[in-house]
């Protein structure tokens, strides 16, 4: 398939204008060609196979776009730490050095370890000096919505943000500083008062009206057979209202630590997709066009 691949391109790039030493074109795996293999297989999305091939060519050729590349493929086979690393090698002169150091920080965020990450982000050197300086922030700035530490100040959060980046910030901001959470003691007081109502509170609606309807009718059989004397099925009818209520009353505060975890989880996924959108607040660069 590569070498099929290979005479295609090489029918197609004969006549375009290119810088190749003689017997390029002859020899289907000279640098530039395994460079232009490469390249395809990047831009096609098989990023295993370019990385192995954009080695091929560092054998024989440096070159800092292929360096980048490799570390692109790597972070997005999920091996960060190993792209990390690729990162860190684009030397200073290299066109790419300060967007390779926003990629670096990247993978160290990706990775989950937040501690890591901002340790990294310090020892960075990341000053006002550095162009991607507000991107480098605004990363740095989301990852404290990710743990339960304390927030820094808000109007400093918001501070690297712009238009709906901005708006998108605060949105997250405040979510975070004042959850939509529901107090578990609250659901079961009042599922105590009247059956159900702690699950209408954590919007479990249709369990609310069980809860309401199961403690209600029990009740009023154990109350009519009581009444009229049939003391046995009363005691049965009223252990069993009595088994709903206790559950009922649990159920409505378990649902509210239920209903809390969803929150945060929504939160967490939230996030992450913005910041997955946003390509974690890095420049993009289409090296497909």
């Amino acid at each position: 398939m590569r070498k099929a691949f290979l005479i295609v391109l090489l029918i197609f790039s004969t006549s375009l204008p290119q810088d190749k030493k003689p017997g390029d074109s002859l020899n289907l795996f000279s640098p530039p060609n395994i460079k232009k293999f490469a390249d395809y297989l990047f831009c096609q999305g098989d990023y295993l196979r370019a990385a192995g091939e954009y080695e091929n060519y560092l054998k024989t050729n440096y070159n800092d776009t292929v360096e980048f590349k490799i570390a692109v493929s790597l972070c997005s086979m999920d091996k960060y730490s190993e792209a990390a690393g690729r990162f860190a090698d684009i030397p200073p002169a290299s066109a790419l050095y300060q967007l390779s150091k926003l990629e670096f920080l990247k993978t160290y965020f990706l990775k989950g370890s937040l501690t890591e990450y901002r340790a990294k982000y310090s020892a960075a050197g990341i000053k006002s000096g550095f162009r991607y300086s507000n991107e480098a922030e605004s990363l740095y700035n989301f990852s404290y919505l990710l743990n339960d530490g304390p927030l820094p100040d808000k109007n400093k959060f918001l501070a690297s943000y712009m238009g709906s980046d901005r708006d998108s910030a605060i949105k997250f901001y405040n979510w975070k500083e004042d959850p939509p959470h529901k107090s578990a003691l609250a659901a079961a007081l009042m599922s105590a008062v009247i059956p159900g109502l702690g699950k209408f509170y954590t919007h479990e609606y249709w369990d609310g009206v069980f809860a309401f309807l199961s403690t209600g009718i029990l009740g009023y059989l154990s109350y009519s057979d009581f009444k009229a004397d049939h003391n046995f099925r009363g005691w049965l009818f009223a252990g069993l209202a009595a088994g709903f209520y206790g559950g009922n009353i649990y159920g409505s505060a378990a649902s509210a630590q239920l209903f809390n975890a969803k929150v945060n989880f929504d939160f967490t996924n939230m996030l992450k997709n913005f910041l997955s959108l946003r390509n974690y607040f890095i420049p993009n660069i289409n090296f497909c066009r």
